[in-house]
């Protein structure tokens, strides 16, 4: 898990990330100012503001209940 100060450098992260590893990278908000990047299987404490596989955000039909949620 890496944490930022914005949403934009969170998700480009999580682009960068999920296209070049075979796992699926969750961006979520734990305060105004803090995203954080995390696999999948990582325990999620916020609102999350997206879910990235292959480097492309996954559409909400498509997404799987992640576990600490």
């Amino acid at each position: 898990m890496n944490t930022y100060p914005t949403s934009s450098q969170a998700t480009g992260v999580a682009r960068t990330l999920s296209k070049r590893t075979p796992c699926t990278i969750v961006v979520y908000q734990t305060s105004e100012r803090e995203f954080v990047t995390a696999r999948s299987n990582d325990r999620v404490s916020g609102l999350i503001q997206g879910v990235y596989r292959d480097g492309y955000l996954l559409p909400p039909a498509h997404r799987v209940e992640l576990p600490g949620r």
